[in-house]
């Protein structure tokens, strides 16, 4: 009797070590489920979402790619020699804006006439392209200019202010720098009133109160 029970006590021991090796088996050999899975990479909201290079471009044009230089000139010969000398400067404000300054030195002569009249000064502009070949053109310029005082019978000298308004016939160049040529047309609003305060003559140093220039900017 005390046999059978000892049979039976090593036949369960055997029976439950048996039972745990092959779970120990079944777990090793089987198959990792996560192996398939991608990993995930860390999300940060904090980073802004990626843009293409094409995208990635900056509106901003340099300065050096925005600066105009030129000027105008003039050359007359005949009962009175005129030379007319006006540098300018000018920068891109916008696609279609140009602002500027400029400088301005003209020489009257005439033997004949007995005129050797200097004027000099300045002037601010902005040019504004409504269209590919036309530009529209306000000007401010100061100019110094010489009139003859007939009371002490010598020539004096003032200043004088002239508002110009009107527009440019433009064609394009293709410089670096000087982008195009205009052919302008203003009207000087203070042309009336320009007058030598002895005399009531006009001094302004055009001849009428249009004033045509071909200008390179």
């Amino acid at each position: 009797m005390k046999r059978n029970i000892l049979l039976l006590i090593v036949f369960l021991a055997f029976g439950v070590t048996t039972g745990e090796v092959l779970a120990q088996n079944d777990e090793y050999y089987k198959v990792d489920s996560t192996r398939n899975e991608r990993p995930r990479r860390p999300t940060d909201t904090s980073l802004p979402p990626a843009r293409d290079n094409d995208q990635v471009q900056s509106d901003v044009v340099p300065i050096s790619e925005r600066i105009r230089l030129g000027g105008s000139f003039g050359l007359g010969f005949g009962t009175v020699t005129n030379i007319n000398l006006s540098p300018m400067a000018g920068l891109q404000l916008t696609e279609k804006l140009i602002g500027g300054v400029g400088a301005t030195y003209m020489w009257l002569y005439s033997r004949r006439l007995g005129v050797n009249n200097s004027y000099y000064g300045g002037r601010t502009f902005l040019m504004y392209s409504i269209l590919p070949m036309v530009t529209l053109q306000a000007e401010y310029e100061g100019m110094n200019v010489q009139y003859y005082n007939p009371a002490e019978r010598r020539n004096q000298r003032m200043w004088i202010g002239s508002p110009l308004l009107g527009g440019a016939y433009t064609q394009p160049l293709g410089g670096r720098y000087t982008k195009a040529v205009h052919m302008t047309l203003l009207y000087n609003l203070n042309y009336q009133n320009q007058l030598n305060p002895y005399t009531g003559r006009n001094i302004s140093p055009y001849n009428s109160p249009f004033v045509f220039r071909i200008t390179f900017l």
